[in-house]
């Protein structure tokens, strides 16, 4: 029996794609500021660090939860 139960995983998939949406937006305003000759400001830049960290952080957590639950991870060849 899994541990850890379908909607918890369902919630740590969920908020896993919300925060590399706001992560990847993050790196979108850096590399159009970065494109259009200007320098991102020191927000921004925080807001992307910010972003990564807790897109880090929630993929840590959802793959404990899914090596947890004994499903197949991102990447695993089905047998």
């Amino acid at each position: 029996m899994p541990l850890v139960s379908e909607p918890a995983l369902q919630e740590l998939r969920m908020r896993y794609r919300a925060a590399y949406t706001a992560y990847q937006a993050c790196v979108r305003a850096v590399s159009e500021a970065t494109m259009s000759g200007s320098l991102p400001s020191p927000t921004l830049l925080e807001q992307e660090a910010k972003a990564l960290g807790a897109l880090t952080k929630l993929r840590a957590s959802l793959l404990a939860a899914m090596a947890e639950a004994g499903g197949p991870l991102p990447g695993d060849q089905p047998r």
